[in-house]
């Protein structure tokens, strides 16, 4: 049993690790894209369809990573943080959507924020120990074997 813990525990700070990485890159690449894309929108030069790709370019890493970083999380929030990562960049491309557009992104931003601190928390461990506990400790219901 002690093997078992030290196994998990292993496990569990490896996966803390390379959830933090992926989340860190991921808020960093969306950051850059941010900046990046707003210059571009306010770049009178360039033509409207040649600034929609130049927008389209800025965040393509962040969506690349936003895969990457949905592999980390627990299923139950999986396509709600790659839908927000989604829409945060569609919001930032349709500047006739006016300013508010940026309370919905910075609404995004913070529920990202979210979803990155529970799973990085240090009690996020405890949910396969609660899975198992409870898988060890679940005995047959013989009156439900006794119908069948």
């Amino acid at each position: 049993m002690g093997a078992y813990f030290t196994r998990q525990t292993q496990h569990h700070k490896w996966l803390l690790e390379r959830r933090s990485e992926a989340f860190a890159k991921f808020l960093q690449l969306l950051d850059d894209a941010h900046r990046k894309a707003t210059d571009f929108l306010f770049d009178r030069q360039l033509e409207e369809a040649e600034r929609g790709l130049k927008v389209l370019d800025a965040y393509q890493p962040a969506l690349n990573q936003a895969r990457i970083a949905r592999l980390y999380l627990p299923t139950s929030v999986r396509n709600e943080f790659y839908d927000l990562a989604k829409s945060y960049w569609a919001l930032h491309t349709q500047p006739s959507l006016g300013d508010s557009r940026f309370l919905t992104m910075g609404k995004h931003s913070e529920r990202i924020q979210e979803i990155f601190e529970q799973e990085l928390s240090s009690h996020f461990w405890l949910r396969p120990v609660g899975r198992l506990w409870k898988r060890l400790t679940r005995r047959p219901n013989r009156r439900a074997e006794a119908r069948r």
